[in-house]
């Protein structure tokens, strides 16, 4: 696996196909208002997984400082998933950046697969009507 930025590559259709698997409902125009926040934000960073010239995963990372990096969006193509790739691509933002802490905040869709790599998870309560929230916080050092 190959982790490729494609900060400049958010609105190509197979990018946007990916980023809607960790978009609440997405339609045509949330995926490009999404992909074009995270390209206009200096903060932000795109990565790309990709395995045999395919791109089957994204993460994007609020660089919050230089010891800290927050998840905004991670996402795998649904036939990919349950394969490793996340794990992969967190341990990649770990050997590349070296930030002390990776945070993410997450619904209960995916609080087991930060639970499975070692992220500690607390609940931030329900957040938005019937949605229950969590922080999950992985230290690195």
């Amino acid at each position: 696996m190959e982790m490729i930025n494609i900060k400049e590559y958010l609105k190509a259709k197979d990018i946007l196909t990916i980023l809607a698997q960790s978009t609440y409902m997405p339609t045509e125009e949330k995926l490009n208002a999404r992909a074009q926040r995270y390209m206009d934000d200096d903060r932000v960073i795109a990565l790309g997984a990709n395995i045999d010239d395919k791109f089957c995963g994204i993460v994007i990372l609020n660089y919050v400082e230089s010891y800290r990096v927050e998840i905004l969006d991670i996402a795998i193509l649904k036939e990919r998933q349950h394969q490793g790739i996340g794990y992969q691509m967190i341990k990649c933002i770990k050997e590349f950046y070296k930030p002390a802490c990776i945070l993410a905040e997450t619904d209960d869709d995916a609080v087991g697969f930060y639970r499975k790599i070692g992220f500690e998870v607390n609940s931030l309560g329900e957040k938005y009507p019937g949605i229950i929230r969590y922080e999950c916080k992985c230290t690195c050092e």
